[in-house]
């Protein structure tokens, strides 16, 4: 096997809550590193928190304490992302795996969160558990001084610190961070759409991913300020801000080539029919102008259900005139609507799901103003992806 291909692998290591959990190959030359850096410094340093004074360590409980507080320190980034893989499954959105990689950990999803709302309390979980961990910490180091357990004091104070610092960096007001998140959710509520929202947010991802490497290079040259360690720890912002570039940069990409169609881009227009409305007059006069496999079923602008002419194969021809809309339809439930908002991908999955392959689409007070099917859907987004390339 090639080096290369090596290192891009990942591995199955537990699932939880049904949720794969993987790790990238890369993830344990971090974790080794980590170890090295704390062992270092706890038998070499002394450690001064408070009134708990820590002498340099013999290597042996060096090495101990170096790989129970990097194995806290990762165990709180499997937190983090759990945190936002439970709240994305609270939302109804599937999660496809969590994995650990050399620069944190991602949770993906498998579809986007249908609206803003949902987006923000997804992103918000990761750094309030985050915060979380923090707090528990800190007490921990607290309990440990009371007791004299000089170790365990420092073991727990940079587990809290680790944490509050994962908190606040993913705070950062770019995508994919945290906060870039946040940001897309309230640009996506104030403007109505996820496209734009999404490439504003990544145009900040993009700024914060160079402020990043510029900050590195500085840790690295700067002779007035040098930390114990400048070139590791300008190196690794570096990285971390390649990282961001790199992910930032594809994300707004894709919005520009509007990748990231809505209902709303594809919605046709709908053709509403009656409740009251007989299946006789359904076949004489809708069917042979609209040849449609559903149709919406509304009263005043307002969606009731959605009418399948598949449930029609099961009703005797004979009882047509007599059975009406009604009686034949699916009653309106949130697996047959959406807002004109949701990401199209969110919604073919809805479509899927619901066994019809239609969805009635809403605006924000809940009127209806479109009509998702399956088939028309496909030729419709191909449509606008090939309208907007030869703009661009």
């Amino acid at each position: 096997m090639p080096l290369g291909q090596l290192f891009t692998r990942r591995i199955t290591i537990a699932r939880i809550y049904g949720i794969p959990v993987r790790i990238d190959y890369r993830w344990f030359a971090v974790v080794a590193l980590s170890i090295w850096l704390i062992t270092s410094n706890l038998q070499s340093h002394f450690i001064q928190l408070s009134n708990v004074r820590l002498l340099p360590l013999a290597p042996l409980s060096a090495w101990v304490l170096g790989f129970i507080t990097t194995t806290g320190l990762f165990l709180s980034v499997f937190g983090h992302e759990l945190s936002h893989a439970l709240m994305a499954r609270a939302e109804g959105i599937e999660i496809e795996e969590i994995v650990l990689h050399p620069f944190g950990g991602l949770a993906r999803l498998k579809t986007e969160p249908q609206n803003p709302r949902a987006e923000l309390r997804i992103a918000v979980a990761g750094p309030a558990a985050s915060f979380l961990f923090a707090l528990l910490a800190f007490v921990g180091t607290k309990i440990a001084a009371l007791g004299n357990y000089n170790a365990t004091v420092v073991v727990f104070f940079l587990i809290a610190w680790g944490n509050l610092l994962l908190a606040v960096f993913n705070l950062f007001p770019g995508y994919p961070l945290d906060g870039g998140r946040v940001l897309r959710a309230l640009l996506w509520h104030r403007s109505g759409s996820i496209k734009e929202a999404t490439r504003m947010a990544g145009i900040c991802g993009i700024l914060i991913g160079g402020m990043l490497i510029l900050f590195g290079v500085y840790i690295m040259i700067a002779p007035s300020w040098r930390p114990s360690q400048p070139y590791f720890m300008g190196g690794w912002s570096i990285l971390v801000g390649l990282f961001l570039l790199d992910t930032a940069a594809k994300v707004v990409r894709g919005a520009q080539n509007t990748r990231l169609l809505t209902a709303g881009d594809v919605m046709s227009p709908p053709i509403a029919i009656d409740p009251e409305m007989t299946v006789t007059r359904l076949i004489d006069e809708v069917l042979p102008l609209h040849r449609q496999t559903s149709f919406p079923v509304a009263v005043n602008g307002r969606a009731h259900g959605i009418l399948a002419l598949e449930a029609l194969k099961s009703l005797p021809k004979e009882k047509w005139h007599t059975t009406q809309v009604k009686d034949a339809m699916r009653g309106i439930n949130p697996q047959l609507f959406v807002e004109t908002s949701v990401i199209l991908e969110s919604a073919k999955e809805m479509m899927i799901d619901n066994g019809i392959g239609s969805l009635v689409v809403v605006n924000n007070q809940g009127e209806l103003v479109g009509f998702l099917q399956s088939g028309k859907i496909i030729k419709r987004s191909k449509k606008i992806v090939r309208s907007s390339v030869r703009r661009s």
